[in-house]
This record gives C-alpha cells, sequence and structure tokens, in this order.
C-alpha cells in the first residue's frame, strides 16, 4: 500500500470519529437540557402539579415536554391568545368609536331633543375624551340641551362579571366590571393626603367629580399608625366608597383605583358634569336606553390603533382590556350584543379553523384570566405560539406588546441579571395556587425558542414558584448552547 493511501484511509477514520463523537455530544448536551430542567422543578417542589413545552423555532423540534397535554388554568395567560385574537380578526389598525347622538334638532344654539352616548365596548375611554365630544358639540354653537341624557350600553350584554370568576375578587380594580360604555378603566381615583393635625380627618380628593359616586371619610390622621382602608361598599346597590384606619401624620399621599358598579352610568354622569362645566344648559334626567334608529351623530371619539391597546393589556396584564376584547370579538363575529358566551365561540373558531388548533377539551370562557374554568395545556399554547410567530400581517405588534425579562411590563423585577436582561419575551399569569409564564426567548447561541410553563395547584406563595422554576428554568435556557 502507498503511503499516500495510507494516509488518506487513516484520515477518513478519523473524520467518520469526529463526527460521531460530535453527534454524540449533541446528544448529550440534550440530555443535559431536560436533565437539568427536571433538577430544577426537583429541587423547588417535587410535587409541584406542571405542565411544560418547549420547542425551537429554527427547525420546529421539540426539546421538552413535561405533561404536556394536560389542562391546566392558565391565569392571565390566556391573554395571548385574547390578544392575538384580536390583532387577526380585528386587525391591528382597529379602532373603537364612542359616539354622541341626538333624536332631535338644532334650533340656534338649542338642542331640542335627546341626548345619548353610544358605547362601542372602548375600554381606553378617558375623561379627555369626554370632553372632547362636549367640544365638538360646543362646535356646532349648542348652549342649551332640551331634553335629556342617555347612555347606549346595548352593544354588550349587562353581564359585567365574567363566568368562574371568584365572587370575593370583585371590589378591585383588577376585577372592575366591564361594559360597552365604561370610563377610566370603570374606576374612579381617590387620593388621601395626611391632615396637619393628628386625630383630624384626611384630606381626600377624587377624580372625576361625580354625584353617582359618595366618598365617606372616616379615617384618622395620627402620629404613626398606617392601616388606611378604602373600598367600595359590597352590600350597598350604590356606590358609597368608605375610608377608614389611620394615616401616619407624616405619611405619604396614598392613591387608589375604586371600581364601580354600572359603569355605564356612571360615565353618563361624568358626562353631565362636564356639560355643565363648559356653560352647556342641562336641566333633565340622567338614566339609560338605545339610541334610536333614526337618530343622528352630533359628535364621536376613535380610540388608539388596537395595536397599542393590546400591548397595554399584555405590558400591565390589564383584565378589562382583555374582556373588553373578548366580548367585541364575538359582537363583531356573531352580533350584538356582545355575550361571553360569543367571544367564547368566536375565539375557538379562531384556533379551530385559523390557527388549526383541536379545541375539543379547550375551555376559555373569559378574555382576561380571571375565570378558573379556563382550561389550556402547554401544547395548546405551543402550537398556537409556532403558528403566531409566522403570521407577517401581526406577529411583531403581538411579539413587541410583550413584557420583556427585566425591563418591563409585569416582567420589569424578574430575570434583571445581565444574561437574562432583554432575553425573554412572555406573559405572566398568577392566581391563588396559580403560575404561570408563556412566549418567547432566545438562547446563547441566539437560537429562538417558544416556550409554556403552567403551574397549578399549590399551597405555596406564587413568588416562589415564579423565582425557582418559572425564571430558573428561562435562565437555564437562555444559557443553553448546542452544536449544529
Amino acid at each position: 500500500m502507498r503511503k499516500s493511501s495510507f494516509f488518506l484511509i487513516l484520515f477518513v477514520l478519523c473524520s467518520s470519529l469526529i463526527a460521531k463523537e460530535a453527534k454524540l455530544s449533541g446528544k448529550q448536551q440534550m440530555t443535559a437540557l431536560q436533565n437539568g430542567i427536571e433538577r430544577i422543578i426537583l429541587d423547588a417542589d417535587p410535587e409541584v402539579h406542571i405542565g411544560i413545552e418547549i420547542v425551537s423555532l429554527k427547525n420546529g423540534q421539540r426539546l421538552y415536554q413535561k405533561s404536556p397535554h394536560h389542562l391546566f388554568v392558565p391565569a392571565s395567560c390566556i391573554k395571548l391568545i385574547t390578544g392575538a385574537a384580536a390583532l387577526h380578526l380585528l386587525g391591528v389598525d382597529y379602532r373603537f368609536t364612542t359616539k354622541l347622538w341626538t333624536d332631535g334638532t338644532i334650533e340656534d344654539t338649542t338642542l331640542k331633543g335627546n341626548l345619548y352616548l353610544q358605547g362601542s365596548g372602548d375600554p381606553d375611554l378617558a375623561v379627555r375624551d369626554l370632553e372632547e365630544l362636549v367640544f365638538q358639540l360646543k362646535l356646532q354653537n349648542i348652549t342649551t340641551i332640551e331634553g335629556d341624557l342617555f347612555a347606549d350600553n346595548t352593544l354588550f350584554d349587562a353581564i359585567a362579571q365574567g363566568p368562574g370568576w371568584m365572587w370575593d375578587d370583585t371590589g378591585y380594580d383588577w376585577s372592575a366590571p366591564m361594559q360597552a360604555l365604561t370610563l377610566n378603566r370603570s374606576c374612579i381615583d381617590i387620593w388621601v393626603k395626611p391632615a396637619e393635625k393628628v386625630n383630624t380627618r384626611p384630606r381626600v380628593y377624587q377624580y372625576p367629580k361625580s354625584d353617582f359616586v359618595r366618598v365617606e371619610n372616616r379615617a384618622v390622621t395620627t402620629k404613626e399608625e398606617n392601616d388606611l382602608i378604602a373600598k367600595r361598599r359590597a352590600m350597598s346597590i350604590d356606590n358609597i366608597i368608605d375610608i377608614g384606619g389611620k394615616m401616619p401624620l407624616n405619611g405619604e399621599t396614598r392613591h387608589l383605583a375604586i371600581p364601580v358598579e354600572e359603569p355605564h352610568l356612571y360615565t353618563i354622569h361624568v358626562l353631565r358634569n362636564i356639560l355643565l362645566k363648559a356653560k352647556v344648559g342641562f336641566e333633565g334626567k340622567v338614566a339609560s336606553r338605545q339610541t334610536p334608529k333614526d337618530a343622528v351623530v352630533l359628535a364621536s371619539h376613535t380610540s388608539r390603533p388596537l395595536s397599542q391597546i393590546v400591548e397595554e393589556m399584555m405590558k400591565t396584564s390589564d383584565n378589562l382590556i382583555g374582556d373588553a376584547l373578548f366580548k367585541k370579538m364575538g359582537e363583531n363575529r356573531f352580533g350584538a350584543p356582545g355575550t361571553w358566551q360569543k367571544g367564547s365561540q368566536a375565539v375557538r373558531e379562531f384556533l379551530a379553523q385559523t390557527v388549526g388548533l383541536n379545541v375539543e377539551k379547550m375551555v376559555i370562557v373569559d378574555g382576561s384570566g380571571l375565570s378558573r374554568y379556563n382550561l389550556v395545556s402547554a401544547h395548546h399554547f405551543l402550537e398556537f405560539l409556532s403558528w403566531m410567530h409566522k403570521q407577517f400581517s401581526c406577529s411583531s405588534e403581538f411579539i413587541s406588546s410583550l413584557p420583556i425579562s427585566g425591563t418591563d411590563g409585569s416582567l420589569v423585577r424578574r430575570m434583571k441579571s445581565g444574561e437574562l436582561k432583554g432575553k425573554v419575551r412572555a406573559k405572566t399569569g398568577a392566581m391563588t395556587g396559580i403560575s404561570s409564564l408563556s412566549g418567547y426567548l432566545s438562547t446563547k447561541d441566539g437560537e429562538l425558542l417558544a416556550f409554556s410553563i403552567l403551574q397549578n395547584g399549590f399551597t405555596g406563595k406564587v413568588s416562589e414558584y415564579k423565582t425557582k422554576i418559572e425564571d430558573e428554568i428561562c435562565a437555564f435556557l437562555v444559557n443553553f448552547s448546542r452544536e449544529e
């Protein structure tokens, strides 16, 4: 055998061995990834009820699964589906429109007829928007209204709380009632400032001013104690806010957002005050009624684009936005009034017919995730996230709306270290005994992964399951590297 032939054979054999060793190394890396995640779970809680799925968006490879098809209550992770469905079904540039109608006529400077404020489900409506509507009336030289003022709340049904919501969650700003006509997220803002002397009432300020809400201040300014309480009186049909407890003399001003009942009537009462402040004469009654079919539009306000509203919902986990979008999709697809059932049908139809998911066992009854009736698997989320990543028409708006690790939204205080900051974009979810995190992350090699971690049924602190399991798994994946 010639020397050149010998070295050629030796080269081929060595190359084969090197290639085989590299392949084995890749398998070992995958085994290390799976073992590493298992170790994180075992160290935190070996008995936790958890579902996980992790997929490479580069090639569709499933890197890890644990009970991927088991159903879990996802909490606010459901907003991923709500936001994506809204962007797809309504459009990224969709805008809500709130209108002022009349069934009368304008004679000189007098509106002879009733005025109707018609809600479209806009979760973003603010006092400045009502002021804009009144300004449009003033531009038409209307200085007097000889009629009544009505809130048209009929685009959605009257069931403000969703199915499966906990009754004792009501009274908090994150579970404020949602209707077709809402203002200021269905809340009134209260500021409480300590008095200048002890044993006297602290000062209370409210915005916006409205006689629809009554504030009863029984709190006391003291030298040291701080147990201030402010909440709407739960057993009353009236909107009475009780402020009690003690506030320290040198304490900081407290701000609280208190939800109100019948937010559509609250909205129309605020509109009346704005009219009077703008010197538009009005002496009629304030009530609710559907806008007549022959009414004409006097003024209108359009919201900011849906993409921006969805971003706020995702970043701050705003429940009212999620549920408003949910009913809006139902109304848009199946007609008014928008209901929880129609919203569920519209979202499930989107997931089944457009995304291609098997929704037979999936349960989605609201858009916020407040309901404990919702049931979704980690595999459902991964199929959905993988599909959404490929949708050119709205994927950029969707992904950019997600909270970013250590940077903003509900992840601003999580995963703040240098190696993790900015590497995870995901939606959080948390309720008593529930914690979830689903979204996208980038590995050490720049490989993009989709992941879903769903945890239910634990009795420990939610914060521990977030940091010891979800954040640790994300850190492990962000530092993950593998051979090509």
